[in-house]
């Protein structure tokens, strides 16, 4: 079975010509739950096929207990292309698009760094699933791959 979400439609402070003048602009944002033995935080995070890693805030990790003092670090830049420090660590994610949900454990980032929104990426969460990309209709759509370690 598949998972589809519609994507949320943010409001241009103008209109968008590259998009015909629309006044809002669609991304592929989906609700996922970051699950730990104590705690458990629902977060709206973007699906970003040109992120590496999967990136929540740090204060994320101390909502939700995980330590971080010796964790593995890396860093990570965006567009900017300004670096942030990366520490990674363990967490269980659920996403469900009201049907059905996936549940697995990965190694996914945190970062000091502020952020706009949580990243849904590549590591931790994209290598998981095949995603097919409905611009017409404005949604993604879900399937987990051979990869996917969850139920």
């Amino acid at each position: 079975m598949t998972m589809r979400f519609s994507y949320k439609q943010f409001p241009a402070k103008v209109p968008v010509v590259s998009l015909g003048g629309r006044t809002v602009r669609p991304r592929p944002f989906l609700w996922v739950t970051l699950i730990t033995p104590t705690a458990l935080r629902l977060r709206y995070c973007l699906l970003d096929t040109g992120s590496d890693d999967t990136v929540f805030p740090e204060s994320v990790a101390h909502q939700l207990g995980i330590d971080l003092t010796n964790t593995p670090v890396g860093t990570a830049s965006g567009t900017g292309m300004a670096i942030a420090a990366i520490r990674y660590a363990e967490a269980k994610l659920r996403v469900s698009d009201g049907r059905e949900f996936r549940e697995w454990t990965a190694r996914v980032g945190f970062t000091r760094t502020p952020l706009k929104q949580p990243l849904l990426g590549y590591a931790g969460f994209l290598q998981y699933f095949t995603a097919t990309f409905h611009g017409d209709l404005e949604e993604v759509e879900l399937a987990v791959n051979s990869g996917y370690p969850g139920t």
